[in-house]
């Protein structure tokens, strides 16, 4: 492209713009798009130790809050088939979908739920899938209401403390999160249970080490009474607590390869084993992959083909 000036000299020449590069329309809404994601980024505060000065004037919302949505992308624009179903559950395949179906309402019901790393190395991997999990299931229905974290400092020193920004992708606000961060399991488990006894909160997250059995129906009979899915992250190691709706096992799974690049990192995964279940079957095995706040959940490709997977095995044994 050349610019000529009236006297009819060619004083520059321009290269195509970077949406014609792009691909034309397809390229322009896609910079589009990720102009409203920057713009909407840009608003939220990188550090959450700093609160806005008493005498700016009235903010138009809370510091360090979330509450604007996130644009998402279009799935033809992400690089995913247009046929993708994002949602919870429902994986690709030719299982039946009973059988795919993981049991959310089991774990989004009122009560007390056990999470337990399938290693000690799965640790942080299970406390992630716990604060998916709630971003995705819980704090959707009432975005209004806080969540309570209780944690030791034990916890806090071995696995890191709790960081705002890193909550937000989970869909977490980190303006409506109340942390209690006590001294030893004792103090963490008090706080938890007088937590769910105010009824103020969405959901509860106790990242403690509980080994008394009466602690547990307590903070069993909380849950139940406050009508509040009560969360807790106990150890690796041990057979259970009692007075539990349902205790979950953990491990970290290996990604898969990024839309755009396969060696990139992709979703974060997890291996999903169910291991008591009230009003259900136990030992059900899923795994799953968590895209952001605005695709949720998902079964991973080769946890929803097992049964094409099983066959082509069988094929290649037999010829």
């Amino acid at each position: 492209m050349r610019n000529d000036v009236p006297v009819g000299k060619n004083v520059g020449e321009f290269l195509p713009s970077g949406v014609e590069k792009a691909g034309g329309a397809g390229g322009e809404g896609l910079i589009e798009h990720l102009h409203k994601r920057i713009r909407v980024l840009e608003q939220v505060p990188v550090s959450l130790a700093f609160p806005p000065a008493p005498d700016t004037g009235p903010s138009p919302r809370p510091a360090c809050s979330f509450l604007a949505p996130v644009p998402s992308l279009p799935s033809s624009l992400l690089g995913l088939p247009a046929n993708a179903n994002p949602s919870p559950g429902k994986g690709e395949g030719s299982a039946p979908p009973k059988e795919r179906e993981i049991s959310w309402s089991k774990l989004a019901s009122f009560g007390l739920h056990e999470i337990k790393p399938a290693a000690y190395r799965d640790e942080p991997s299970a406390l992630a899938f716990v604060l998916a999990f709630i971003g995705d299931r819980l704090v959707k229905r009432n975005r209004a209401s806080p969540l309570l974290w209780c944690l030791t400092d034990r916890a806090a020193r071995e696995w890191g403390a709790p960081y705002g920004p890193g909550l937000i992708p989970f869909g977490l606000d980190p303006a409506l999160i109340l942390i209690v961060q006590a001294r030893n399991g004792m103090d963490a488990a008090w706080a938890l249970e007088e937590g769910l006894k105010a009824r103020a909160f969405t959901a509860a997250l106790g990242q403690i080490e509980v080994k008394a059995p009466i602690i547990a129906r307590r903070l069993g009979l909380a849950a139940q009474s406050s009508r509040t899915p009560c969360l807790l992250l106990s150890g690796h190691q041990g057979c259970g607590l009692p007075g539990t709706l349902t205790r979950w096992r953990v491990a970290a799974a290996r990604r898969s390869g990024a839309s755009f690049d396969a060696s990139a990192p992709g979703a974060p995964s997890w291996h999903l084993t169910l291991e008591r279940c009230r009003g259900a079957a136990p030992e059900r095995r899923w795994t799953v992959e968590f895209r952001d706040a605005a695709y949720g959940f998902r079964l991973a490709s080769r946890s929803a083909d097992r049964a094409a997977e099983a066959d082509t095995e069988r094929q290649a044994l037999s010829g």
